[in-house]
């Protein structure tokens, strides 16, 4: 008979296959069904495929710290895995790091347990799991609708008295929420006042501290912003959001180099994600650092990486009838590694570019990058082909304008 306060299925992910196959056995004589993954792409693949209500991760896991997987999946569009309730393994209770306790502690609702791990014992833990999990839902739903009200003017008032009258069931969470229907209403100063109440209540709250960096970035206050900022991070490294942010922060104070830094935080804790990197270079360059753009994707990213990613995206962009944005796309690929052999392939999709505008100017234009495409490679039959198309077309050209 199955006990129903337990989850039906748990996933675990720890690279010591030992300590999920150790619980396995017992946990499924109590009808809960364990998915085991030692590596981070079984894992990652388990846990799209998957709803689990349960997930034991390890807190040192290698190809991924555990903190850094929750907060990813804590961001899945589907609110059953978002709100997946998640216990941290501990190899060493003598390591204890302070700053990883301070991000569980800011990121909330979350349990560690020290290995090695009793698999009768995890009981009364996964039923506290469970609970946890109900409570994110709730509130979830609670949220939904405040948001949804808060998405309109004329229904925020109903939203800010929704959240008021469910206080006591959200709890601290209330006023964050509070926050979140000002944030929506793009009315930063009320929402740095709902944070600066709960700093005044509570000075040590890392998510508030979190929230009003973030606040004064949106209101300008660029460099009291990242004094917040820097607080929070570095009590409390890790935290995927902060990050990003502190990226921006960075590039608006005109510190570029240590905005790579936290960039190449970003990219690290994205390994399965390679096209977050190319976001980071458009940023880079929206804020005027095309230098250290090219270095950044020369320490990240391999050549042909470069010009599949950009090729691909300006096809994409051409079929769609978008010309102009399909070149801005095949020339930043020339930015990043000029003298590639495989550039071939850009250059000759810029010069088809320019030929679908059908203008002598043009024709001139894709002539000249079909020459450097086959000063690449000689022997690229449609670049020939294209040439000679091309050649026809500027004669036409000539005589028709004499």
């Amino acid at each position: 008979m199955s006990d129903s306060t337990l989850p039906t299925k748990i996933l675990i992910i720890d690279a010591d296959r030992s300590v999920g196959q150790g619980m396995k056995a017992p946990l499924e004589k109590q009808n809960v069904k364990v998915d085991l993954a030692a590596d981070l792409s079984t894992g990652l693949y388990l846990f799209q495929q998957n709803i689990y209500p349960v997930v034991l991760i390890e807190l040192a896991f290698e190809e991924l710290p555990g903190l850094v997987l929750i907060q990813r999946w804590r961001q899945h569009e589907n609110p059953d895995k978002r709100n997946t309730a998640f216990v941290l393994l501990s190899g060493n209770r003598a390591s204890d790091n302070m700053r990883e306790k301070k991000l569980i502690d800011e990121l909330e609702d979350l349990e560690l347990l020290y290995k090695p791990v009793n698999p009768i014992q995890l009981l009364p833990i996964l039923a506290r799991a469970m609970q946890t999990r109900g409570r994110r839902l709730k509130y979830g739903e609670i949220a939904g609708r405040v948001m949804q009200l808060a998405s309109r003017p004329e229904t925020v008032a109903a939203a800010i008295d929704l959240v008021k009258s469910n206080m006591k069931e959200l709890g601290p969470r209330g006023q964050d929420l509070l926050r979140e229907v000002h944030e929506a209403q793009l009315k930063w100063d009320k929402a740095l006042d709902v944070v600066d109440g709960m700093l005044t209540s509570k000075p040590d709250n890392l998510s508030a501290v979190n929230h009003k960096g973030r606040l004064l970035l949106k209101l300008g206050r660029n460099q009291e912003a990242l004094k917040y900022m820097e607080l929070a991070d570095k009590q409390a490294p890790q935290n995927i959001q902060r990050i990003n942010e502190m990226a921006i922060a960075y590039l608006k104070t005109n510190h570029p180099d240590l905005s790579i830094e936290k960039m190449k935080e970003v990219i690290k804790y994205h390994p399965d994600q390679p096209e977050i990197k190319f976001d980071l270079f458009a940023k880079l360059q929206e804020y005027g650092f095309d230098q250290h753009a090219v270095n950044l994707c020369k320490d990240t990213t391999g050549p042909l990486e470069v010009v599949r990613h950009y090729n691909n995206k300006g096809v994409a962009l051409a079929k769609a009838g978008n010309v102009e944005g399909a070149i801005m796309e095949y020339e930043r690929a020339l930015l990043f590694f000029p003298k590639y052999k495989e550039n071939y392939r850009i250059l000759y999709n810029i010069a088809m570019a320019h030929l679908s505008y059908k203008t002598r100017g043009h024709y001139e234009i894709a002539m000249d990058y079909i020459g450097k495409c086959l000063e690449l490679n000689k022997s690229f039959d449609k670049a020939l082909k294209t040439r000679e198309q091309i050649t026809e077309q500027l004669a036409k050209k000539g005589k028709s304008a004499s």
